[in-house]
């Protein structure tokens, strides 16, 4: 990926999650959302934004909304960067935050057994 791309990405990360914050959405208002990647195409066609969502019983709802607000957040991107074509935004939610506590939890779990184990000799 070059560096125009990375560049790219780093200033839609933080735009787009300025725009969101904007948004003036009560779902969106209600919980806490951050954009954690963003993916664009070397030809600036498409953009894959990651987001989380602090409070997983609205995640599906809030990311309905976001996507259906994708065409006003692209129109507000266009106005913030300076590029030309605006890539057309594509957003998921972002699972690796869970992942990585799923991760932690089962490394906690392994060394309170080996703690446990040597503990008993």
């Amino acid at each position: 990926m070059g560096r125009r791309i990375l560049k790219v990405n780093a200033e839609i990360q933080k735009y787009v999650g300025m725009i969101i914050k904007d948004l003036n959405n009560p779902v969106i208002h209600n919980t806490i959302v951050c954009v954690n990647d963003v993916k664009t195409t070397e030809d600036l066609e498409i953009s894959k934004i990651y987001i989380s969502v602090f409070d997983k019983d609205l995640q599906d709802e809030v990311l309905n909304q976001v996507k259906h607000s994708a065409n006003y957040i692209r129109k507000e991107l266009a106005q913030r960067l300076d590029i030309r074509k605006v890539p057309y935004l594509e957003f998921y939610i972002d699972y690796s935050v869970e992942y990585g506590s799923k991760i932690d939890a089962v490394l906690d779990r392994i060394n309170e057994e080996r703690k446990d184990i040597t503990d008993e000799d």
